[in-house]
């Protein structure tokens, strides 16, 4: 699988604050054997659509130094970078009051401010859409398509991706209390699309 930039560029919609986060992460279920310390969550955050190309592409690399097979991802909302910035000043003044207690431990965190303002802009508070992700394991293309008919009945489907095990629909947020299908899915209020593979994923 390759990273289908087009499909992506489509999909994002970037503005003055508005960011997305490629994220590449080894889950332990295709590395059983490698420790976790071996094998760390990396991110690639994009500021516009030119840079989605680039910033796969330097994900891809960063994550073929490993010995572990990554999946590539990216968040399904966009962040927001302003609120991002407030989070982790936020963040640091928790880290000051603790080293001002006497925690030693957490003078590593300024250490490594990137890597923290990367954590707050995925976190929750900086999202800046409310997408779904219906996450549908151990499905068929046509179970993914009868899924995609029967949310389109009732909210724009946003994207159809393939994933390990199964399918990724996103859509626009609805009412989804009284929504049935006979398609077996997670909903996910703020995931990560998954893209494609880095390393052996047989």
């Amino acid at each position: 699988m390759t990273v289908e930039i087009d499909e992506l560029r489509e999909f994002c919609t970037f503005g003055s604050d508005r960011v997305y986060i490629l994220v590449a992460i080894a889950r332990e279920k295709e590395n059983p054997e490698t420790p976790a310390s071996e094998r760390p969550t990396l991110r690639e955050v994009v500021t516009d659509s030119d840079g989605l190309a680039d910033s796969a592409a330097k994900l891809v690399h960063a994550a073929s130094r490993f010995d572990a097979t990554y999946r590539l991802y990216c968040t399904v909302n966009a962040r927001d970078a302003r609120a991002a910035t407030f989070e982790l000043r936020c963040r640091m003044d928790d880290w000051l009051e603790m080293r001002l207690h006497g925690d030693e431990d957490v003078t590593a965190k300024f250490k490594r401010v990137d890597s923290e303002y990367e954590s707050a802009l995925q976190s929750g508070r900086c999202s800046d859409d409310s997408y779904f992700i219906f996450d549908c394991d151990d499905a068929s293309a046509a179970d993914a398509e009868q899924l995609e008919a029967a949310l389109a009945a009732r909210t724009t489907v946003r994207l159809l991706r393939e994933t390990p095990n199964g399918y990724h629909v996103v859509t626009d947020p609805f009412d989804y209390t009284e929504f049935e299908s006979d398609v077996e899915y997670e909903l996910k209020t703020d995931g990560l699309v998954f893209l494609t593979y880095v390393g052996d994923a047989d």
